[in-house]
């Protein structure tokens, strides 16, 4: 719990992540991941990767395979073109999201859809979760959530396995969205992801400080961070108060209590709440 965590909280500048400077894909992580064979090392909560990536017009990955890892994508603009070992081809748009629970090995590519003459790039934010159980079959699933966050509020992306005796009191829903689709469902308990859309001058709670494990990732505009939890940031600006977070910034909480956040800019916001480390075992089903 978050009470036996030292509280503290870091701010990541997006100038700070590592870069993988391809000329098709130009990879900006959060969490080392491009050669990397420590994730767990490396990881922040349950967080093994955290890329956000700028794809060239009609480029990205061709088929490729994953195994035993719980992969989140969210798409910030530009339009994705998603084939997997299953058979499927469709296209993922902004405000939508995939869940891919690679298990016991899947193949999949993941490109561009806008051809080379369009001259659109692709954003798009990739997650990594170490999951609960290895080996198992693995699934896809998609869910466009452009109109809960039109409504406002943080709307929740995704959660970790329904299982019997859950208490989701704590998968807070802000949406005013009486029709937002169910959360995608991960491999992952203790892993959840909202979103918010956010409008200037509006102050959202990213966090009420029960999770031990927060990443607060601004995708696009200007936030500003206000709350308990504002006073442990630690970063370039030594101190949490006033503390702002642009396009590319983030900031990961331990244990470190509320967090406000007020926008500056027409801005959109990812929080991760966790409830352990990736080198901790899951709770028992």
């Amino acid at each position: 719990m978050s009470s036996t965590l030292t509280p503290h909280a870091l701010v990541i500048r997006s100038a700070d992540r590592h870069i993988w400077p391809g000329a098709e894909v130009r990879s900006r992580q959060s969490f080392a991941a491009t050669g990397n064979s420590d994730f767990i090392g490396n990881a922040f909560g349950l967080l093994l990767v955290h890329n956000d990536d700028v794809v060239a017009p009609g480029e990205g990955f061709d088929m490729h395979q994953h195994r035993d890892v719980e992969i989140v994508s969210w798409i910030i603009d530009g339009r994705v073109r998603h084939r997997d070992s299953d058979g499927r081809d469709l296209l993922l748009t902004p405000g939508m999201s995939q869940h891919v629970s690679a298990g016991s090995g899947v193949r999949h590519s993941e490109v561009n859809a806008n051809g080379f003459t369009s001259g659109r790039s692709l954003r798009v934010i990739q997650v990594w979760l170490p999951p609960d159980r290895t080996g198992t079959t693995p699934r896809h699933a998609e869910a466009d959530f452009s109109a809960a966050l039109a409504a406002g509020g943080f709307v929740t992306v995704a959660v970790g396995p329904d299982r019997e005796g859950d208490d989701d009191a704590h998968l807070r829903d802000d949406t005013a969205s009486p029709t937002a689709p169910s959360p995608l469902r991960t491999g992952t308990t203790g892993a959840v992801f909202r979103v918010a859309h956010m409008t200037p001058g509006e102050t959202l709670t990213a966090t009420d400080g029960e999770a031990p494990y927060v990443h607060v990732f601004v995708a696009t505009g200007e936030v500003t961070v206000g709350g308990p939890a504002s006073a442990q940031l630690t970063g370039d600006s030594g101190s949490g108060a006033g503390t702002t977070l642009s396009e590319g910034d983030a900031v990961r909480l331990t244990g470190a209590g509320a967090l406000t956040l007020t926008a500056s800019a027409p801005s959109e916001v990812l929080v991760w709440e966790m409830d352990r480390r990736a080198d901790e075992p899951a709770p028992a089903a």
